[in-house]
């Protein structure tokens, strides 16, 4: 049998698996990893932080490694042992490029399962989710990581090629189906929104008009990564583009006859990125172009736009500095996809 991940893991929230013995909120030593990931990493750790599907995949699948390689065994029974021979199975892994499987993604799955170890011991000031299932939970040394070369994001020019190619008939008009205003326009919006805000696509598409007071928009914890609200700058280059979309409320990007799956619209971005001899990326790479451009600016507005800044930017932008200032000086001056379109838009 081929190291693979397990296909016989059956997933409490996939409407097989039969009813645990104990409820689902007793936790015990005698539940295996995967069941305190379900009921109560997951439940009351995670997700009320702002993890999505995605993140609850990624830990799905290194729990499904979990599973296969070590028989997942109840907590009490997890040694060092375990979890360094799981490590060793993992590190023998074939890569997508050929070769074993990266230092970077066996870090992924050794940080993965050291942390849900670690929430099975006792409750710390450094280990506040801790449950004090296990006295001494299994820890390892990380394996080595390697630093990351610098993820794919558009450049001005492609940017520039996208939005030139929305001018060619028939290229747009096939989606969205929003009656008052022509899709040109509206993915010229999204473009531009998403390059002069870097904001993840939850943020963009979850994004009111009734959260936008003039340049200033302010989203809430519902739709921002994370356990907090946020402060962004929409430039005048963004607001242009927005204002064929302009409406008194609702959501900015979206309307009452969006299509309910995000592969209608990944569909169509991608056909068009392709007439615009872009490579296939994602929009968030739009967001990686984003902050490369505003780090040449200032570094603090980029921290602010990301969201990503630490305590200590943290402490200044809410009690000392004037964060709307900051933002508004650096976000005017990011530099626009063409000298024309910069030109008509500021």
């Amino acid at each position: 049998m081929s190291d693979s991940p397990s296909l016989s893991v059956v997933w409490p929230d996939d409407g097989s698996r039969p009813a645990p013995d104990r409820p689902p909120s007793e936790l015990s030593p005698e539940m295996t990893l995967v069941e305190f990931f379900w009921q109560y990493a997951w439940p009351d750790c995670l997700e009320p932080k702002g993890n999505g599907p995605r993140s609850r995949k990624e830990y799905v699948k290194t729990l499904d490694y979990w599973a296969r390689f070590t028989g997942n065994p109840p907590l009490r029974e997890i040694t060092k042992r375990t979890f360094s021979q799981f490590i060793r199975r993992i590190s023998g892994l074939p890569g997508a490029k050929g070769g074993k499987l990266s230092p970077n993604t066996v870090y992924k799955h050794w940080s993965t399962i050291q942390r849900l170890l670690e929430w099975t011991g006792p409750q710390s000031r450094h280990n506040r989710r801790g449950t004090g299932l296990v006295e001494c939970p299994a820890w390892i040394d990380p394996p080595r990581k390697h630093y990351s070369p610098p993820k794919p994001q558009f450049t001005l020019s492609e940017i520039s090629d996208w939005l030139d190619v929305l001018k060619r008939p028939g290229v747009a008009e096939s989606m969205p189906k929003i009656a008052p205003v022509d899709p040109a326009v509206w993915w010229r919006a999204m473009i531009l929104l998403f390059y002069n805000t870097g904001m993840r696509p939850k943020t963009a598409f979850g994004a009111r008009w009734e959260m936008l007071d003039k340049h200033i928009l302010r989203p809430g914890p519902d739709i921002v990564k994370g356990q907090r609200g946020q402060i962004l700058y929409v430039n005048s280059a963004a607001l242009a583009a927005l204002e064929p979309l302009k409406r008194r409320a609702g959501l900015i990007l979206r309307w009452e006859s969006w299509p309910e799956s995000a592969t209608t619209l990944s569909k169509h971005r991608r056909r068009i990125q392709r007439a615009a001899g872009c490579r296939p990326l994602e929009l968030y790479a739009l967001r990686r172009t984003f902050s490369t451009e505003c780090e040449k600016i200032s570094t603090i507005a980029c921290q602010l736009m990301m969201n990503h800044q630490g305590m200590g930017t943290q402490m200044a932008a809410y009690h000392y500095i004037n964060a709307e200032e900051v933002l508004r000086d650096a976000l005017e001056k990011m530099p626009q996809p063409t000298p024309v379109t910069q030109k008509r838009l500021f």
